[in-house]
C-alpha cells in the first residue's frame, strides 16, 4: 500500500501549496482519500497528477482546460489542443516583445524627467503614423457598436495603446481661441499595430502627421478635466506659446498623447506629448 500523506506534507514534498491542491480538487483533477479517522490524505502515486497539473498550468492552460484534457479529451484530439495553445503563446510572445520596447521607452523618459524635473522639451519633426479610435467628445462618450468593439479588442494590447486627445484647429493662429472641439480616444503606433496584427474597423482611422512641433512635458499638475476649456489651456497653452514665439502657424488638428498620469492624488504626475502640425 502507498504511504499516506496529509495534505500539508504532500504539498510540501511537491513544492506547491495546500491551496493549489484544494483548487485543483474542485476541478476534479485531484481526489484525496478519507481515512477512518476522518482526515484527508493523498497517496504517493497521485504525485504524478500534481506534476501534470503544474506542467500544463505553466503552458498557460486554465484549471478547467486541464480538467477537460486530463479527464475527458480523447488522445487523438490532444495534438490540436497543444497547437492551439502554442499559437496563443506566439501571440503573447510578440505582445510581450512590444511591451518591453514600450516600458524601456517609458523608463528612459522617466530617468530623463528625474534629471530635468518640470522641464519642457520640444522639437520640429515628423512623428510616426498611428491608428486612432475616438470615443468621447467634450467630456462625453459618443460610442457606437463599432467603437465598443474596437475598444474591447484594443484593451488586450495595453500598455502600447495610449490615451490620446484631438483638438480641432479652426484657423492657423497659434492661440487658444483657434482651438475648437476637444475629443478623446485611444491610439497605437502603426508599426506596433501591424506587428501585432491589431484589430481595425471603421471606427479606427490612420493618422499620418506632417511636420509637427512635438512638445513633451513632465511635471506635477492640478488638473480639472471635467472642464473642457480648462483642459485645453492646461494642455495647450505652453506649446502654443512656443509656436507664437518662433513664428509657427498651425496646419491641422492637434493631438496630445498621455504617456503617463498618476490619478490618485490632487496633483497628478504628468508625462504628455503634444503634436501640433506647423508651417513657418
Amino acid at each position: 500500500m502507498d504511504k499516506r500523506y496529509k495534505i500539508g506534507e504532500f504539498a510540501k514534498n511537491l513544492g506547491v501549496s495546500a491551496g493549489f491542491l484544494k483548487h485543483h480538487e474542485k476541478h476534479g483533477l485531484l481526489r484525496p482519500q478519507v481515512a477512518g479517522s476522518g482526515y484527508w490524505y493523498y497517496e504517493f502515486h497521485q504525485a504524478m497528477q500534481v506534476v501534470q497539473c503544474l506542467r500544463m498550468q505553466s503552458m498557460g492552460f486554465t484549471s478547467k482546460e486541464i480538467s477537460d484534457i486530463l479527464n475527458h479529451t480523447a488522445s487523438v484530439d490532444i495534438p490540436s489542443l497543444f497547437k492551439e495553445k502554442r499559437d496563443m503563446i506566439v501571440r503573447q510572445y510578440h505582445l510581450y516583445k512590444e511591451m518591453l520596447r514600450y516600458l524601456d521607452r517609458l523608463s528612459d523618459e522617466e530617468a530623463s524627467a528625474l534629471e530635468k524635473e518640470g522641464a519642457e522639451e520640444w522639437s520640429i519633426l515628423r512623428p510616426r503614423a498611428f491608428y486612432y479610435m475616438e470615443n468621447a467628445s467634450e467630456g462625453r462618450f459618443i460610442g457606437n457598436e463599432e467603437q465598443y468593439e474596437a475598444a474591447l479588442k484594443w484593451n488586450a494590447y495595453m500598455p502600447m495603446v495610449e490615451t490620446c486627445a484631438r483638438f480641432t484647429c479652426l484657423d492657423p493662429s497659434p492661440c487658444l481661441e483657434s482651438i475648437g472641439q476637444w475629443d478623446m480616444g485611444l491610439r497605437i503606433d502603426r508599426d506596433v499595430a501591424e506587428r501585432l496584427d491589431i484589430f481595425l474597423n471603421k471606427a479606427v482611422r490612420l493618422v499620418e502627421p506632417k511636420k509637427c512641433l512635438v512638445y513633451y512635458v513632465r511635471e506635477e499638475r492640478k488638473r480639472n478635466l471635467g472642464d473642457p476649456k480648462s483642459a485645453r489651456g492646461l494642455i495647450l497653452e505652453r506649446p502654443l506659446d512656443i509656436c507664437r514665439r518662433h513664428g509657427f502657424h498651425m496646419a491641422g488638428d492637434i493631438y496630445s498623447v498621455q504617456l503617463f498620469c498618476s490619478t490618485a492624488q490632487d496633483k497628478n504626475h504628468m508625462q504628455e506629448m503634444v503634436m501640433i502640425p506647423v508651417e513657418a
